[in-house]
């Protein structure tokens, strides 16, 4: 069974990842009632949350979801986010089914921000993002130095290409109307703005595309470089994140 993409709130995705007949994990629970509907419209248990940062909009459907369920919930440190069974740190590694899936810390967007990144023998890798990386974008440097989350999507770059992205938020269209700011020519970003105005959920995304269409992953590029006039690349980040903030 696919992983099933959950609308919540405004603009928050929640994941349903099925690993076993009749078993799952879920991804952020924002909403605890549409996970709910979810999972009873296909008979699953559910068996873990997975919460990448304790912003509320991630986390607040996991006290209803873990009374219902008696699921254990995994975390990163941080006592803001409530009914954590496991806190879990950079390297760590949880087995569900034939997954395995990979805790990777990627201060930037919160100090606490994790990814899961998940492998299977005949499946293609995934990656949980949360806040960190985004269709096009990325989070907002609320608690550290762009620099910081700068260095944490170095590292989410070098996944393999075919990696199934699936973030936090889907704000494809404005990512990529912004990154056509700073190259209006591209021909991928182009194609990707008609593409997401006929398909408004844009979700999942792969690395092999971010690193075509998305900026923040092209900082060491000419194009990016000299479109804000800058030629380190983490400096080159602060200023598409100065720019982006203010779009």
């Amino acid at each position: 069974m696919s992983v099933i993409t959950v609308k919540a709130n405004w603009d928050n995705w929640v994941y349903i990842h099925p690993y076993q007949a009749d078993q799952c994990w879920t991804v952020d629970p924002s909403d605890a009632a549409t996970v709910l509907k979810s999972i009873a419209d296909t008979g699953l248990c559910l068996t873990h949350i997975l919460a990448t940062h304790h912003h509320a909009d991630h986390i607040s459907g996991i006290s209803t979801l873990k009374k219902t369920f008696h699921c254990r919930v995994f975390s990163p440190d941080d006592r803001r986010i409530a009914g954590t069974d496991v806190r879990v740190k950079d390297g760590d590694v949880l087995k569900l089914g034939q997954w395995t899936v990979t805790v990777l810390a990627v201060p930037g967007h919160t100090t606490d921000s994790v990814c899961y990144y998940g492998t299977h023998p005949t499946e293609p890798p995934v990656l949980y993002s949360g806040d960190t990386l985004f269709s096009g974008g990325c989070g907002r440097a609320f608690e550290c130095a762009p620099e910081t989350l700068f260095h944490s999507l170095q590292r989410l770059a070098a996944l393999p290409d075919e990696t199934r992205i699936y973030p936090g938020h889907d704000y494809t269209e404005e990512n990529v109307r912004f990154a056509l700011t700073l190259e209006p020519d591209r021909p991928a970003l182009k194609k990707m703005l008609e593409a997401v105005r006929t398909h408004p959920a844009f979700v999942p995304t792969t690395l092999k595309q971010e690193k075509s269409i998305n900026p923040f992953l092209r900082c060491h590029e000419n194009s990016i470089r000299q479109a804000v006039g800058l030629d380190d690349p983490a400096a080159v980040f602060a200023e598409l994140r100065r720019r982006k903030d203010r779009f």
